[in-house]
């Protein structure tokens, strides 16, 4: 995979079965670290998310082990992180369009998005996609089923959304995003 302006890229089969595992055993479970936020404090129907510091990713084995996996395939050593996050989405939670590009930089090229869907099962009928929009925020122009494993690579411009899984759902959505920029920029 080449990181290219304006891409959406999905992969499946990239994470091994047993860092699956791991990787969800960390988000559903976690002991290093603890969803202390929301995405939006001043929503009180906002989901948790959990800030992931370079002391937290190598202290959880899966977190750096999927660091290194995205590394070696996705970002090929040219690109570092500059904001992990896991993010928690529950049914009855309202996420809004946004960007993840750092706002000090609205249209600076190089910034993608790696998200990782996190959870060891989902069902159609769950919800819970990944919706895609063009610059007016008017139009859907992808839309990423969260299918387990599923690594979804993304200029950071692009406005999307996280719809939040149906009242069908019986588990929390879980992804790990890892927001990263070019070495070579500030």
């Amino acid at each position: 995979m080449q990181l290219t302006p304006g891409m959406i890229e999905s992969e499946d089969g990239m994470v091994p079965a047993q860092l699956l595992a791991d990787l969800f055993y960390s988000v559903h479970a976690p002991a290093a670290y603890r969803f202390s936020g929301k995405s939006n404090p001043d929503d009180p129907f906002g989901f948790w998310l959990a800030k992931i510091d370079s002391e937290i990713l190598n202290a959880v084995p899966a977190f750096k082990q999927l660091w290194l996996t995205i590394d070696q395939h996705i970002t090929h050593g040219a690109y570092r992180i500059y904001h992990m996050l896991v993010n928690a989405n529950n049914f009855g939670d309202c996420p809004t369009v946004h960007v993840d590009i750092p706002a000090d930089k609205p249209d600076a090229e190089g910034y993608y998005t790696v998200l990782y869907y996190a959870n060891d099962e989902w069902q159609a009928d769950w919800s819970g996609e990944t919706v895609f929009y063009n610059d007016q925020r008017d139009d859907i122009v992808r839309s990423v089923y969260p299918r387990p494993g599923r690594i979804t690579v993304f200029d950071s411009r692009i406005p999307h959304v996280s719809r939040t899984p149906s009242r069908n759902c019986p588990m929390v959505r879980y992804t790990i995003a890892i927001k990263v920029v070019g070495k070579d920029q500030v």
